[in-house]
């Protein structure tokens, strides 16, 4: 539940920021200036010297507090606990009593409570082995994985809980996993940071097991849009898992302009493939972005949060070249979106 305010407190932040701009524009569009395009490539030029360390702190804050927020565990369930776990966890439910009795911080909502059959939880079973009878290693998620917003999901090693993580997927929950390089197990999840029209932000989240322990491993973009008018850039992005030993994803992304009849204009249009590295000091993957039009700083241009200053800065030679040459309907369109965003720091 903790997390699930947090998600809807900041998205509900940005959301109420960007509506409010949209209010002012819609009622008064004399409160928006024209400035001269010589103020707007200066502006351009002085964001593309700034040091982007301080925006790209924030958001990575973001992600990895997130990433990081789970609890481990140490919790070993006595032999004849385990066996009735063994016994009843596919079955897609639990007696209430036995839940409470093995689940350590066990939460459960009233209206779920209320609803129960015969006193009989309802739980999800998830199977990280190859024979799903071994219980190895496994999690079983409390309540409706597919009705509800968000599943408290235990995480085992054989009979020891070693991890509860809270997840807020919104649309389902969703667990998968694969053996890395080091045949240990990865599991990943989709965290929902947020969803409305025309906007939504999802993110992968990454673990491993590694003996009797549970790691933060990697989080990365899985989908984020963001359109117009609710911004004054449209973009999207989506990742795709194409490999995992090593692991690989592939980014499709775009990013538009609007002239001053809401056209879109494009400005980036492509795809690429990054390779996640395992880090064996810090043991986690790190992504590799040597030979590639990407980075950490381009990705986080994506992040639905108060980033324009961080695309230009990222972006500045790109603008800069495209400002100078000859397509002047992209011209135009980056001069407006320049505009857009002084008006929007003047205020």
């Amino acid at each position: 539940m903790k997390w699930t305010l947090i998600f809807i407190a900041f998205f509900g932040l940005i959301a109420c920021k960007t509506s409010k701009k949209q209010l002012t524009t819609n009622e008064d569009t004399s409160k928006t200036s024209l400035y001269s395009e010589k103020k707007l490539i200066s502006l351009l030029d002085s964001i593309g010297k700034l040091n982007p360390e301080s925006w790209t702190k924030k958001l990575s804050f973001i992600v990895n507090s997130t990433l990081n927020n789970p609890s481990n565990l140490t919790i070993k369930l006595n032999s004849s606990d385990f066996q009735e776990l063994r016994a009843t966890a596919k079955k897609g439910e639990l007696d209430l009593s036995f839940a409470k009795k093995i689940f350590p911080k066990l939460e459960l909502d009233s209206s779920l409570i209320e609803n129960l059959t015969d006193n009989k939880l309802p739980i999800g079973f998830y199977s990280f082995d190859k024979n799903e009878n071994d219980f190895e290693e496994f999690a079983i998620s409390i309540g409706y994985g597919g009705l509800s917003w968000e599943n408290d999901v235990y995480f085992f090693k054989a009979d020891k809980i070693i991890a509860k993580h809270q997840v807020f997927h919104r649309y389902g929950l969703e667990l998968n996993h694969f053996k890395n390089e080091h045949n240990q197990t990865v599991i990943y999840y989709k965290v929902n940071y947020g969803s409305g029209s025309g906007t939504w932000w999802n993110q992968l989240n990454f673990y491993r097991y590694n003996n009797d322990s549970f790691l933060p491993t990697l989080t990365e973009i899985k989908n984020i849009n963001l359109q117009f008018p609710w911004s004054i850039r449209p973009y999207w992005i989506e990742s795709t898992i194409i490999n995992t030993k090593p692991l690989k994803l592939k980014f499709v992304f775009n990013n538009q302009f609007t002239d001053t009849l809401g056209n879109q204009i494009e400005f980036i249009n492509d795809s690429i493939e990054i390779t996640y590295d395992f880090d064996k000091q810090k043991e986690v993957y790190i992504p590799n972005f040597t030979n590639s039009n990407l980075s950490l700083l381009k990705l986080q241009t994506y992040f639905i949060a108060n980033n324009e200053l961080l695309f230009v800065n990222t972006y500045y030679d790109l603008l800069k070249k495209e400002i100078n040459g000859n397509n002047q309907l992209k011209r135009k369109a980056i001069l407006i979106y320049l505009n857009e965003l002084k008006n929007k720091i003047d205020k």
